[in-house]
């Protein structure tokens, strides 16, 4: 018999796996016989050489039993040994489906005679629940969008309500609205790339995992993220930050905070000249007119 290295001969021996060669194996394996029972068939054979290598989509292990071993022991467990099954190589790939379509259709007396498999119709059938999973997620993906517009607006009021006297402090140096407003903005601009680089690497690594589960199935990438998602992610994520920081940016009328900055001026020309002359230059700064900050 041959043996497939991957699947058998390194389960006996991972690094010494050609020393399998020309020795004897014993092999079973469970079925119904005719009389629909379950039995264990069981067989000694030689392995004669290791195969390596697998089908184009990964699905099948070269894995090869002599007819002749195999139906004398299924004969010795009462097991039918007429065959059930055929495996069919098609030139071409574009003529997989065409081919299993037609096998479908073969008929004798008004039976169905095959039931012909592809590997294409599986991953078919395997990307039809993949989409409809990936379709759920979208779903919620748009309510997570929604909500997280939601928290920026909410986290945005709660930055400005708290930050009242720093945006009167900033009036009062000469910041314009405009600058108070771009302020913000540009606050919520970078929570939207930093929440869009924290997706793109939990999809990606959600994609990783789940090629690499359903690898048994299908040596194909299922779920595929592509450049083009990645920056549509951006482009969303920055659009619904930037819409989200509009209102609270809007609600950013403070007017500048006088009284603490003539206390802050008057702290620091303290500090920074004589004590007898200090006096009349608070006098002078505090009776400054602030009036050129309404911009």
């Amino acid at each position: 018999m041959l043996i497939d290295k991957k699947s058998v001969a390194k389960t006996f021996s991972k690094n010494d796996y050609k020393s399998l060669i020309g020795k004897t194996i014993t092999l079973s394996y469970k079925t119904l016989n005719k009389d629909n029972k379950m039995v264990t068939v069981k067989f000694k054979a030689k392995v004669a050489g290791i195969t390596s290598t697998s089908n184009s989509m990964g699905m099948a292990f070269d894995n090869y039993v002599n007819t002749k071993t195999l139906t004398s022991a299924m004969k010795a467990n009462n097991v039918d040994t007429t065959a059930s099954g055929v495996a069919v190589s098609v030139d071409k790939l574009d003529n997989v489906n065409a081919t299993t379509k037609k096998m479908n259709q073969l008929k004798m007396n008004g039976k169905r005679l095959f039931t012909a498999t592809s590997v294409s119709s599986i991953i078919g059938t395997v990307q039809t629940y993949v989409d409809l999973a990936t379709n759920i997620l979208a779903a919620i993906a748009a309510i997570s969008l929604v909500v997280s517009a939601l928290m920026i607006i909410v986290t945005m009021y709660m930055s400005v309500s708290a930050r009242t006297k720093e945006i009167g402090i900033l009036r009062a140096l000469g910041e314009s609205k405009k600058d108070i407003r771009r302020l913000f903005i540009s606050e919520s601009l970078i929570i939207g790339v930093l929440s869009a680089t924290l997706a793109t690497v939990v999809a990606i690594g959600g994609e990783l995992l789940t090629n690499h589960l359903l690898a048994s199935i299908a040596n194909f990438a299922f779920v595929q993220i592509t450049i083009g998602n990645v920056v549509t992610v951006f482009v969303i994520a920055l659009v619904i930050s930037l819409l989200a920081a509009m209102l609270p940016a809007e609600c950013r009328k403070a007017e500048p905070n006088r009284r603490l900055i003539s206390r802050l001026i008057s702290k620091i020309v303290k500090e920074a000249m004589p004590v007898k002359n200090s006096t009349n230059c608070v006098n002078e700064v505090s009776s400054s007119d602030f009036s050129q900050t309404n911009n």
